[in-house]
């Protein structure tokens, strides 16, 4: 990588190329979307911890379609590293970016929530992250009394932050009576350091996790068990040198996780408290003393991802159910 020196000025046609290449790039990504599939970006009304929010959401509908289509709703992670949706500031991760081309092409139409719109939330401010399941199920609401959209056949996933959100479907304080379930769920790379005691839901789980992961397969192995012996279907599938980015190319570096209860993960049951795995009561200001961690992740070739998004399609595709 070439750079430049303190003693030597940066020529001005390299510092004006830079936001320009850049932009051509945004703008390129956007046009590919539009080109092949048909798009609306759309602003509604959540809440999050009783706080109401504007969010917005990208929808990609197949531009040839038998309507009604199944519908997958897609999370991002903690970083907004994917496409930006056109007309609007909106943005999602590289996984659901990813999602939205390979489920097109699957036949399914895919919404990607961007939970985090109008706000100065970075990677490193996981304390104040919203509630974005309710987004999602506010999202699923609006998409059920869309006629061209099959209200039987909905799903849900998301990556890390995202993930998180997935795996509270199944938590016994969130499963919303009379309301369309979903179809499948795909929880991709969760932490489950904190993870809600589960109830027995209509629907099967999917959870991945790569085996390098800076968080730590571990909790999400109890997570898993924890649903099953609720009464669920669930898969967890560990792909073998893959870090949390789903990459070969992993390294423990300084930043901020949300990993340290590795060993003892917290559940949050349903009077609303915490507990440890191995029984004893908690707090937040303790979670946060002793799952918050340095550990953090670095790598991003991303050589495994794609055949876990195709992974996640796929489990979609063999939960449809026919008309």
């Amino acid at each position: 990588m070439d750079t430049w020196t303190n003693n030597t000025p940066k020529p001005l046609c390299f510092i004006l190329l830079i936001p320009i290449l850049l932009f051509l790039i945004g703008c390129s990504l956007e046009n590919n979307i539009e080109q092949s599939h048909d798009t609306e970006t759309i602003l509604f009304q959540s809440s999050s911890r009783g706080e109401k929010k504007l969010v917005a959401a990208f929808l990609s509908i197949p531009k040839v379609m038998v309507s009604p289509v199944p519908l997958i709703i897609t999370q991002h992670g903690s970083s907004r590293d994917g496409i930006r949706f056109p007309n609007s500031t909106g943005k999602t991760d590289e996984f659901s970016s990813r999602i939205i081309k390979t489920g097109i092409d699957r036949g399914f139409a895919v919404v990607a929530i961007d939970a985090f719109y109008k706000t100065d939330l970075k990677p490193n401010n996981k304390g104040q992250f919203p509630n974005a399941y309710q987004y999602a199920l506010d999202l699923k609401h609006i998409f059920s009394t869309d006629p061209r959209f099959d209200s039987k056949n909905i799903f849900y996933t998301g990556f890390s932050y995202g993930a998180r959100q997935v795996n509270k479907s199944v938590g016994v304080m969130v499963e919303r009576p009379n309301s369309v379930p979903w179809r499948s769920v795909a929880s991709i790379e969760p932490g489950c350091n904190v993870i809600n005691e589960p109830i027995k839901v209509s629907f099967p789980i999917l959870l991945i996790k790569g085996s390098e992961s800076h968080y730590y397969p571990e909790p999400c192995y109890y997570f898993t068990e924890m649903v099953r012996k609720s009464g669920n279907t669930i898969k967890m599938e560990v792909i073998n040198g893959a870090n949390h980015f789903f990459s070969s190319n992993g390294r423990i570096i300084n930043g901020l996780a949300f990993n340290g209860c590795r060993y003892n993960p917290v559940i949050k049951i349903s009077s609303g408290s915490f507990v440890f795995s191995d029984g004893s009561i908690t707090s937040r200001e303790e979670i946060r003393q002793k799952c918050f961690t340095k550990e953090g992740g670095s790598g991003k070739d991303r050589v495994f991802l794609d055949g876990v998004v195709n992974t996640v399609v796929d489990f979609f595709q063999e939960n449809i159910i026919s008309k």
